[in-house]
């Protein structure tokens, strides 16, 4: 379960941290105050971010883990079952049939998901950073 984890969060860790490792690089490298105080505007916001997920994680009611409970494990296994069946009937001459994702939860989904996987990722980048 663990790989599996690590394997589907490792991108997008590198992507939440991808922006603060740029801002810390610009600050170093800043020639004036003005880009010295955007780069840690910056900063501070994705820090900001960050904390608040690692707050979300550590609490066992959190709107993070109850989304992911859910929302995106089932949405997950919805999407999981449409993809299987559309490989499995060609293959087998099966002719099995999952309802499609209606409309309105597929628009919510597409909001809340990112959502949780990114207060995900900030929690295990935050945990990452306290070793």
């Amino acid at each position: 379960m663990k790989w599996l984890a690590d394997l589907l969060l490792g991108g997008i860790v590198e992507k939440f941290t991808a922006p603060l490792l740029s801002a810390y690089q610009a600050k170093l490298t800043a020639e004036t105050d003005s880009e010295r105080l955007a780069a840690d505007e910056a900063i501070k916001g994705i820090e900001a971010a960050r904390d608040i997920a690692l707050a979300e994680a550590a609490d066992r009611w959190s709107a993070t883990r109850l989304g992911r409970l859910l929302i995106v494990i089932p949405f997950g296994l919805w999407w999981a079952a449409i993809y299987l069946v559309q490989i499995l009937n060609p293959w087998f001459g099966l002719s099995l049939v999952v309802i499609d994702v209606p409309p309105r939860i597929n628009d919510m989904a597409l909001v809340l998901i990112p959502a949780i996987v990114i207060g995900d990722a900030g929690a295990l980048l935050a945990r990452r950073l306290k070793r």
